[in-house]
């Protein structure tokens, strides 16, 4: 083939090599726009001064208050896990005779002696010592022992005054609360005065008396023997 035809003598063209898609302009525009606005958003939330602060000052009352109510609880049950309470103010007050320590006497058991004959003694158990007057009303007497009637003695509470009782049982010595309860049940002004027989009194004064009956002629010297609670 000559020259003249025009024809080409060179290496002939290869295959084009694949073009990249063409990414559009405004993709571009809103990648420039979006990054920057998350990092900025990102930033604002890192750097806010309140955002750890918040947490600590939220767990610093928390604290505080379970430390308190932890301060209260051990205070109100006591260092050694007992209770807060005074455990002496809030028993009850022992009664006597009741799992307490008996009631002490303030006078007897002792022997007192009164003149029956007549109208009797007056005795008077609010003294240091029982306080023994025949045939005479002291001030303040408690009971009056007397065989006035021609026969055995009487006990008699002046001015009727409830406060003589008769007391049953096995003959031991009773305690105060017994002989207190015994007048509170049974109380009356007067008995007789039979040998061997027990008898509660409480005086004016609020004294509770134990009298047992040695001997009781109807004229002469009775003998009882005395206690006397405070």
């Amino acid at each position: 083939m000559s020259a003249d035809n025009g024809a080409f003598t060179g290496t002939p063209p290869g295959p084009q090599p694949p073009q990249p898609p063409h990414q559009p302009r405004w993709a571009w525009w809103v990648v420039g726009i979006v990054i920057p606005l998350v990092g900025i958003i990102v930033t604002v939330l890192v750097s806010r001064p309140d955002s750890s602060d918040d947490k600590s000052v939220a767990q610093a009352p928390a604290q505080s208050s379970a430390a308190a109510g932890s301060t209260d609880a051990h205070r109100s049950s006591g260092t050694d896990g007992s209770s807060g309470a005074n455990p002496a103010a809030d028993q009850p007050a022992t009664e006597p005779g009741k799992g307490g320590q008996a009631a002490k006497a303030a006078f007897g058991p002792e022997v007192v002696r009164a003149d029956t004959t007549n109208s009797g003694s007056y005795i008077d158990f609010d003294t240091a010592e029982p306080l023994v007057v025949a045939n005479s009303t002291p001030k303040g007497a408690d009971v009056i022992i007397s065989a006035s009637t021609g026969g055995a003695p009487d006990l008699f509470v002046p001015d009727s005054r409830m406060a003589l009782a008769p007391l049953a049982g096995s003959g031991a010595a009773p305690t105060a609360e017994e002989c207190a309860e015994s007048v509170e049940r049974n109380a009356t002004y007067t008995l007789p005065a039979t040998r061997g027989g027990d008898f509660c009194l409480t005086t004016t004064e609020g004294r509770t008396v134990h009298l047992k009956v040695l001997t009781a002629p109807p004229a002469g010297l009775a003998k009882l023997e005395v206690t006397v609670w405070a």
